[in-house]
């Protein structure tokens, strides 16, 4: 299942500049029905850009798609924890960026670092007894820090795992 996740993260890290403001408004909700998981994202800042076939996952870009917002969930076929999918994801999605800040409890991690101008940020949590992985991954330009800062941190703040297990 973590197969074309990694693809699609490794996609994000390639941006360039943007001239987004994280000050601007435009919140909108997104919840997914199929897994219950929901979060806020400014849509006059990141637009859909794609969604999966199965409509469990989305991708979202800015205008100049410099920044870009990675959505999804997917049953935890693989069995993993918290500890061994954030290794996963550190070694599969951002080989070769240094992750300067990775905490972790039992049923979540982060994932943060930067490199080449770019910064990505990367939270997962896991429900239903560990069966759904559910994540949200944002990268943007390091130029435009002080904007996009603030956006994921209001991302982080709403994101939510769905309380039912399919």
């Amino acid at each position: 299942m973590a197969r074309s996740w990694g693809l699609v993260i490794g996609l994000l890290l390639v941006a360039a500049h943007s001239t987004a403001s994280a000050a601007a408004g435009g919140w909108t909700p997104l919840r997914n029905e199929r897994f219950g998981f929901q979060l806020e994202y400014p849509a006059d800042i990141l637009r859909p850009h794609r969604s999966s076939e199965g409509g469990d996952g989305w991708l979202f870009a800015s205008r100049d798609e410099s920044a870009k917002l990675l959505v999804g969930a997917f049953q935890n076929a693989e069995k993993h924890t918290a500890a061994s999918y954030q290794d996963f994801v550190a070694r599969r999605s951002y080989g070769g960026f240094p992750v300067t800040y990775a905490p972790r409890g039992r049923t979540w991690f982060v994932l943060s670092g930067e490199r080449d101008g770019k910064i990505f940020y990367e939270k997962v949590m896991f429900s239903c007894q560990g069966g759904v992985i559910t994540s949200f991954a944002m990268t943007y330009p390091s130029a435009l820090r002080r904007a996009y800062d603030p956006v994921v941190e209001r991302i982080e703040n709403s994101f939510r795992p769905g309380p039912g297990c399919v």
